[in-house]
């Protein structure tokens, strides 16, 4: 395999491998092995000896035909929606403080009752993870706005904690499409060589919910209340709403098996398995031609290839695509689907991001949750709306992250597979992690020590601007290594790595008293 990749001695071919590279001979002719790469499809400009990974179909219904601008534009959308869902989450915690007072609970107790929300977002991945597989992204992403926006409006008018918490809850429910499925929709329309840099985009846009929605509804709680908070959100989401159904088609869907060349397909010599595929689409080739009694497919870069030709299928109009509902995407049953997460976790590469990802990201979740507590309190003494802006030194952290790491992880996978030969391997994307290690292991720990030593706040700020920094490298590369490696069953590794709720519920429940108790040094250096 190369490059400090094992080879494998039992599979004839690892998921996720791929010829991304084209290697040219001494003959000028472009080929790896046994396969004639010059009958694939690759990508223009300076990518243009790069290979689609995975190939597309001739299908204009195929997602991965689809315009590049018509591509962005949804990610766009769902990012933004990713967005309000991030900061959702958060929002009302520089209010506890002032929550745990009304509702005459201590700070502990109320954030430990909140903290099951955590704790529904990890179990009902499982089940609208199982919904997207089997009956498509679209409507699980409509559903999922729709409880968000009902539990908007009933936080809105929630005056006693046991309807907030109840709402909450709800809400919970809806954002758990946007853990799993945003990657998932990634795979589904983006090539490999692209999708580190859009892994990046959706980074971003979660960090900026989170910092910047907590700015933004510090000065709310502050002048309007915390349930205007909700009601701001139950607005945008009903806008979101009819956004997403007018311009978020589906992506899931099928194609033949044998244009997946990241998933283990066996190619010959003469390529039957393409050419077999390609006839069955009614190619859309310009030409095809006899050499040594094998047939070539002449294939065109696929920004170019939808002028001029004829598609094996005739395009579906954009009021069909409007449908929530395409029928099921997959003929396994619910129950089987349901189960797969937790099989998932016996796979190597999803335990590792299980606990490289998982763990890491939970702390994030527990910092966050402890701010207002920290500095609202001597020798720091701040406002509800100051809890609020010391968020804008995560987003800072994740802006800066997110501009530098993207790019950063679809060129080190160029190089890397040029490197090797042409072939690419998911173990590419982990180089990133080594970042993560570094400067997030400095920032965790720099974060409860200067607190502990009482040092002026822009210390513990800066450390926690430095935390999703870090951490957004660790995002591209886990979710990127497991898009790569199990696309087919990418929401189900997603789910499995989404266990880490579960931890992030139980560090919630007593994080207050044991900074009470011990101090922000010993909880956040172990």
């Amino acid at each position: 395999m190369g490059l400090g990749v094992l080879e494998d001695q039992h599979l004839s071919h690892v998921p996720g491998t791929a010829l991304l590279a084209d290697v040219v001979g001494a003959d000028d002719a472009h080929h790896h092995g046994r396969i004639n790469a010059s009958n694939l499809r690759h990508g223009k400009g300076r990518d243009s000896d790069i290979l689609l990974v995975p190939q597309p179909s001739n299908s204009p219904n195929d997602p991965l035909n689809w315009p590049l601008w018509k591509k962005d534009l949804m990610l766009f959308f769902i990012c933004i929606d990713t967005a309000v869902v991030g900061a959702w989450g958060p929002m009302i915690s520089p209010g506890y403080a002032q929550m745990a007072a009304q509702f005459g609970m201590s700070y502990n107790q109320l954030n430990g009752e909140l903290g099951y929300g955590v704790l529904v977002i990890g179990l009902s991945c499982f089940f609208t993870n199982t919904m997207a597989v089997v009956w498509g992204r679209r409507p699980v992403f409509l559903l999922g706005n729709l409880l968000l926006f009902i539990s908007s409006i009933g936080g809105f008018y929630a005056y006693t904690f046991g309807s907030l918490l109840g709402f909450r809850l709800v809400g919970c429910i809806g954002m758990s499409p946007f853990e799993v499925l945003v990657t998932t929709t990634i795979a589904d329309i983006y090539f490999v060589h692209q999708r580190g840099v859009r892994l990046a985009a959706w980074g971003l846009c979660l960090s900026i919910g989170v910092g910047g929605g907590t700015i933004i509804s510090g000065y709310i709680i502050e002048d309007l209340g915390w349930n205007w908070t909700y009601g701001i959100c139950a607005i945008i989401f009903g806008v979101w709403i009819v956004v997403l159904f007018l311009f978020c088609p589906e992506t899931a869907y099928k194609r033949d098996e044998t244009l997946n060349t990241d998933l283990g397909v066996e190619l010959g010599s003469d390529q039957e398995e393409i050419e077999h595929s390609a006839q069955n689409e009614s190619s859309k080739t310009k030409a095809d031609s006899r050499s040594s009694g094998a047939e070539n497919i002449e294939v065109e870069i696929i920004e170019r290839a939808t002028t001029g030709t004829s598609w094996s299928e005739k395009k579906h109009s954009y009021w069909h695509d409007l449908k929530i509902f395409h029928g099921r995407v997959s003929d396994d049953p619910f129950w089987k689907v349901l189960t797969r997460p937790l099989l998932m976790l016996i796979f190597p590469q999803v335990l590792f991001s299980f606990f490289a990802y998982g763990l890491t990201t939970s702390w994030l979740v527990v910092v966050g949750s402890v701010l207002a507590q920290i500095f609202t309190a001597p020798p720091y003494n701040f406002s509800v709306s100051g809890v609020g802006l010391v968020s804008i030194a995560s987003l800072i952290g994740a802006i800066v992250g997110a501009f530098i790491s993207g790019p950063i992880a679809d060129w080190i996978i160029k190089i890397m597979s040029r490197r090797n030969g042409g072939i690419y391997e998911p173990e590419f994307r982990l180089v990133l992690i080594a970042i993560t290690f570094v400067l997030g292991g400095m920032s965790f720990f720099g974060f409860g020590w200067s607190l502990q030593e009482e040092d002026p706040w822009i210390a513990p700020v800066i450390f926690y601007g430095l935390q999703y920094f870090s951490v957004g490298f660790m995002t591209i590369a886990v979710y990127g290594y497991l898009t790569d490696c199990h696309r087919d069953k990418a929401p189900e590794a997603f789910a499995a790595i989404n266990l880490r709720n579960i931890y992030s519920f139980g560090m919630n429940y007593f994080i207050s008293d044991w900074i009470s108790n011990q101090g922000p040094k010993k909880e956040l250096d172990k």
